[in-house]
């Protein structure tokens, strides 16, 4: 069976997109912002090549450099 590297993020708590760009969870409507940020980082162990967001439709492309943005903009 052939691997789509496909992430589907449902609910934006860790995940949001605007116009094929990633962004990290929204503060205003995320509980616990600390935990957000490490579902986040534990995404970089895979290899993922599009992104389904919920909260922001597709993002290709460049999702491993968007997913360091993301954790290391909370360093």
């Amino acid at each position: 069976m052939p691997k789509h590297r496909l992430l589907i993020a449902g609910d934006g708590d860790a995940l949001t997109a605007k116009d094929g760009r990633l962004y990290g969870p929204n503060p205003a409507f995320t509980l616990d912002m600390k935990e957000a940020m490490r579902s986040v980082q534990k995404l970089l162990d895979f290899h993922i090549e599009t992104v389904v967001c919920y909260h922001g439709g597709l993002c290709r492309g460049n999702i491993r450099e968007q997913l360091e943005r993301i954790t290391s903009s909370t360093a």
